[in-house]
């Protein structure tokens, strides 16, 4: 199946080298139409550092890798605040302590999916290696996602040097594809600063942003294995403590509540 992601960033990065490297390098009276800003290349640097062209293409192209990086992933990695682990840790370190009683416990549950996991699996007759599974497998699905994340932004600073290798190349066709231009060194030292400059630029956007974005992956990766960690703790203490009949008993006083609530509104 086609990776609908790598796809778009392919286009978006030919987009970008055409608009920002290919036509420019032609002269506006063949193409019939000027470009704004990008209207010829110069060797001039804006502030010393800056070429308008590479800057452009580097930094637009790495917006481009950003924004396509999986957002099913992105999404079930901010959906690791709503699970609330370390509150569901703390909810059932007070009830082992005595600070909670299981009505509420169960009331805790219904904001808070771990919690819900663990009781809706104990009222179904499950033991303790069930309720482990059972948020293992939250666990699971949350740590995949942080590792795809890392993937992605390992993938796009792997990605970003090889981008500005494609406009240091076409710098240095620029200064030597025409022997005629020998003379012209403006536009030879155009060629050169589109090369130098796009490398400069993928290596910095590499270095600044992707690197550190993929280490901050792999430290949340880490916090969240630590979270889990204390949760599994906190559910084993709660289940030696639990006394079952009491919990079913509460649970099916709960439906009942429910249950003539509802007759009642009919």
């Amino acid at each position: 199946m086609i990776n609908k992601g790598i796809v778009v960033q392919a286009l978006w990065i030919l987009v970008l080298f055409i608009f920002c490297v290919v036509l420019p390098s032609i002269n506006s009276d063949e193409l019939g139409f000027e470009l704004p800003i990008l209207t010829e290349y110069s060797s001039k640097m804006i502030f010393g550092i800056v070429h308008v062209n590479s800057a452009i293409f580097i930094l637009a192209s790495a917006i481009g890798l950003w924004f396509t990086v999986d957002r099913d992933s992105n999404k079930t990695v901010r959906a690791y605040e709503n699970k609330s682990i370390k509150e569901a840790e703390k909810s059932f370190e007070d009830y082992f302590e005595e600070k909670i009683n299981i009505s509420d416990l169960i009331e805790k549950s219904k904001n808070n999916e771990s919690i819900n996991e663990v009781l809706k699996i104990l009222r179904l007759g499950g033991v303790e290696d069930d309720l482990l599974l059972g948020i293992q497998k939250i666990y699971n699905t949350i740590d995949n996602s942080y590792s795809k994340l890392k993937n992605d932004y390992e993938y796009s600073a792997t990605l970003m040097p090889i981008i500005g290798m494609i406009g240091t190349i076409a710098g240095l066709l620029m200064m030597f594809a025409e022997p005629s231009q020998a003379e012209d060194f403006e536009k030879k030292f155009a060629g050169l600063s589109l090369a130098l400059a796009t490398t400069l630029y993928a290596s910095l956007v590499t270095i600044v942003i992707f690197k550190p974005l993929a280490r901050y992956k792999e430290k949340q990766q880490i916090k969240l294995e630590n979270d889990f960690n204390d949760l599994e703790i906190a559910v084993r203490k709660f289940y030696h403590k639990v006394n079952i009949a009491e919990f079913l008993e509460v649970y099916d006083n709960l439906d009942k509540e429910v249950n003539n609530n509802e007759e009642t509104t009919i």
